[in-house]
């Protein structure tokens, strides 16, 4: 189905865009994603906005990219929670990475053309769009830009080998493991900080796929989880209480993220 164009307000979209003078204003999503793990100039960051299309609304449940299909641009998140994911022969969804706001969720389309799998959304999003002319246009003025994006699909790379690393970790560990990722990546964006709620708009049967675990399974583990005094969730949001225990429970190593070393050092400094 094809998503509806939206308005969305000033600040989802075109938020201030930093410089020298105004350091503190607030940073488009985009722009956040891309610096937490490269820093890019105020010169980069103004091309990157100036490429992105208008606002487009996605309904929950919808496509945004369909398996197959050869997009002719990359998709940008601006809100909500989205997912890559195949439908195996049996009829059976499985998740192959969660999306957030600020992440280009099929950047590699550029190079791959056709789509081996789909991006749907897991709640009601907003998503803008670079055509991939722009991209091929960014990367040849910007050369840092370029290797920007190289490393926004390699730490997608990073982030698909610790979920094959499930297979060898207890469900309590994936589980765990799992929370910890969604809230580093949140927080690495501005949009969560411990002892907060954090808007994670998935439901028990998104994680269950995710995980590769039965919707029993999974809800009987987030309860495990709870009795422990490490989260505690409610529909659309779930809240860590105990980030210590919680990396524990899930031997969360956050190196795997590759985040900027002063994005890091603001993590640790909310733990202390």
């Amino acid at each position: 189905m094809q998503a509806k164009s939206a308005i969305v307000p000033d600040t989802v979209i075109n938020q201030p865009r930093p410089n020298a003078s105004l350091a503190t204003e607030p940073m488009h999503i985009l722009l956040r994603k891309l610096n937490s793990h490269h820093e890019i100039s105020a010169e980069e960051q103004d091309a990157v906005l100036s490429s992105l299309g208008p606002a487009i609304s996605i309904s929950r449940g919808k496509d945004i990219v369909s398996d197959g299909s050869t997009p002719q641009h990359t998709t940008v998140m601006l809100s909500g929670t989205a997912c890559r994911y195949k439908i195996l022969p049996r009829g059976i969804r499985h998740i192959l990475a969660f999306q957030y706001p600020g992440d280009m969720t099929d950047l590699y389309s550029y190079v791959m053309k056709k789509l081996d799998h789909a991006v749907g959304a897991l709640s009601d999003c907003t998503i803008a769009q670079i055509p991939h002319e722009q991209i091929a246009a960014l990367g040849e003025q910007y050369p840092n830009l370029q290797y920007s994006f190289w490393r926004d699909t390699m730490l997608d790379a990073s982030i698909s080998n610790n979920w094959i690393l499930g297979g060898g970790r207890t469900t309590a560990e994936r589980m765990a493991n799992m929370l910890c990722e969604i809230f580093v990546r949140f927080n690495s964006v501005g949009l969560a900080s411990l002892g907060k709620p954090i808007p994670f708009n998935a439901t028990q049967q998104d994680l269950a796929d995710a995980l590769g675990l039965s919707l029993v399974h999974t809800n009987k583990t987030l309860g495990a989880l709870r009795k422990e005094g490490l989260i505690q969730s409610q529909p659309g949001t779930f809240q860590i209480l105990d980030w210590e225990g919680l990396c524990t429970a899930g031997n969360f190593q956050l190196q795997y993220l590759h985040l900027r070393s002063d994005i890091r050092a603001d993590l640790a400094d909310q733990e202390s």
